[in-house]
């Protein structure tokens, strides 16, 4: 007899429709076509013994399974769930009704159990289609797949379970999920970190520029100094996860084996933070299957990179793509995979080998590197990468005046206004958000604004025009620094609720862009200075 049933393979954030075809015939033999690697063709000894738990009988003939198409490598355990439904129909000792309107996957455990399978939502994707009505997964795969509106996800913990489904005695209830209601409860994004930042003015307020517009931060600053702390807090400045984001983002992470997930939904912005020893692979993902890298698990989140210098430059050039595309292209001999990637860069350094160069005099005492050895440090990093990070930040060590906790009430009401302040952050970065929103319904940020469409979006006062200009042939910006420049000009407008770019809006863009006292001195000289309510909000 020969039984058909849906399954589908992993490949990248996708799945790709399979086809177990399952025949139980004379002789002996199990033989196990259709390209399966090593934990597939294992199977044979879980399925027997789920099989046998539950009081059926191994069939003691022939049997054969077809996984088709039969050029696409099949891996991994979940095919356990339709090759033993498969046997148990091939070989009479079950209906096969309800087979070709169902796909099926999850791993069997030997009582026959249902275990975790990664990627639920790839797979409620791929049974978003006519001829499948329902999806069958183990239940905290089926809460992963129940994300993704419209998908009739059925969670069974046992093969039991399934068989009685499908013969009708019991009917599996549909996975529900109310991911709108979920996201509300964490709409209150964390303001702690930013709470607790003291004596970083001007590094808040760039955090706040990155946020509201997207754009990417390198930190230079002495040990100490809040760089770290300025990265964490960033996360809380961000708006919450849209209902289309929280479902990209689970998408990635439910395929990742690395995410360390079962079943717990991503509802917050992710915040990854690699160790600078990573390797490029794991950075960017990829792999023989390939899978997502630290770039994507950091989709629509941030991604934090301390040490940067420290990190091999070969793994650091491999960002310089995706940071432009916000998707990472894998291509490998047997597939091509595409993963979303579109996550904020903060970057943090030290300006020197040993981190103690500073603009304070009494710090710049203790730096024992020569003028040599603080050009090779920073020229670790190339100047291809620096050019695409937008935001260019000094940290300065913050005094320890400024760190001392206040006594009592007062160390209270201080605390109390910095929570204030960081509320006010987050609101105008929310309103910044939506104004970006406003004219750009697709939800891009002003970051991946180019062409026409950003000079139609930010167009350029007299002064503002002067200025740039000046700017450009004074520093030697490149053209992408000169679009990076418009794109941070247009979030600081938004961040003060102006349709038009001002001359003040490029000068404060030139000053994040470029960080330094010399960059200062020569706004001043231009009779402009970057100094307004943006750093006092």
């Amino acid at each position: 007899m020969l039984v058909r049933l849906h399954a589908a393979a992993l490949r990248g954030v996708d799945a790709v429709p399979v086809t177990v075809e399952v025949r139980v015939d004379k002789g002996i033999h199990f033989l196990m076509v259709g390209l399966p690697d090593s934990a597939v063709r294992e199977s044979q000894q879980r399925i027997k013994s789920a099989i046998e738990h539950l009081g059926y009988r191994w069939p003691g003939k022939g049997i054969t399974i077809n996984l088709a198409p039969a050029g696409l490598r099949k891996e991994g355990a979940a095919y356990d769930l339709p090759l033993a439904l498969g046997i148990l129909a091939a070989s009479g000792q079950s209906e096969a009704e309800g087979f070709g309107q169902t796909l099926m996957m999850g791993e069997l455990a030997l009582d026959g159990s249902l275990r975790h399978i990664r990627g639920g939502l790839a797979l409620a994707h791929a049974a978003m289609v006519p001829e499948i009505h329902s999806l069958i997964l183990p239940p905290s795969s089926a809460a992963e797949a129940a994300l993704l509106p419209g998908a009739t996800t059925l969670g069974a913990a046992h093969l039991r379970d399934v068989l009685d489904h499908l013969s009708g005695i019991r009917a599996l209830e549909p996975t529900s999920c109310a991911l709108p209601s979920m996201l509300a409860q964490q709409a209150s994004r964390p303001l702690e970190p930013l709470a607790d930042v003291k004596g970083q003015q001007r590094g808040i307020a760039a955090m706040a520029l990155a946020a509201a517009g997207g754009h990417n931060v390198c930190m230079v600053g002495p040990p100490g100094s809040g760089k770290s702390l300025l990265a964490r807090a960033m996360v809380g400045l961000l708006p919450p996860l849209t209902a289309e984001e929280a479902i990209e983002v689970n998408r990635i992470h439910s395929v990742s084996a690395r995410a360390g997930r079962t079943s717990e939904v991503v509802l917050q912005r992710p915040f990854r933070s690699p160790h600078h020893t990573i390797s490029d692979v794991a950075l960017v993902g990829g792999g023989s299957d390939p899978r997502p890298g630290e770039i994507s698990l950091a989709h629509a989140g941030v991604l934090f990179l301390d040490e940067l210098p420290e990190m091999p430059r070969h793994v650091l050039e491999v960002l310089r793509q995706p940071m432009e595309t916000s998707e990472m292209t894998i291509s490998r001999a047997r597939c091509t995979v595409v993963f979303p990637a579109a996550f904020q860069l903060v970057a943090a350094m030290n300006p020197c080998p040993c981190g103690m160069y500073s603009n304070d005099p009494k710090l710049r005492k203790q730096c024992s590197c020569s003028r040599h050895a603080r050009q090779q440090y920073i020229r670790k990093v190339s100047g291809p990468l620096m050019d695409r990070i937008d935001i260019h930040l000094q940290v300065d060590a913050v005094p320890a005046s400024t760190l001392m906790p206040e006594p009592g009430a007062l160390g209270r009401e201080r605390r109390r206004q910095r929570l204030h302040q960081a509320l006010e952050w987050q609101q105008r970065v929310r309103a910044a958000r939506d104004i970006q929103r406003s004219r750009n319904p697709s939800g891009k940020t002003n970051h991946t604004l180019d062409g026409e469409v950003l000079h139609e979006l930010a167009p350029l006062d007299r002064e503002g025009s002067r200025l740039l200009r000046r700017c450009m042939d004074h520093f030697g910006f490149s053209a992408r620094a000169y679009t990076r420049l418009l794109r941070m000009s247009r979030t600081l407008a938004d961040l003060e609720g102006r349709g038009q770019v001002t001359s003040v809006d490029v000068a404060q863009a030139i000053a994040f862009r470029r960080a330094g006292a010399d960059t200062e001195v020569w706004l001043e000289g231009q009779g402009t200075t970057p100094v307004p309510s943006l750093f006092n909000p």
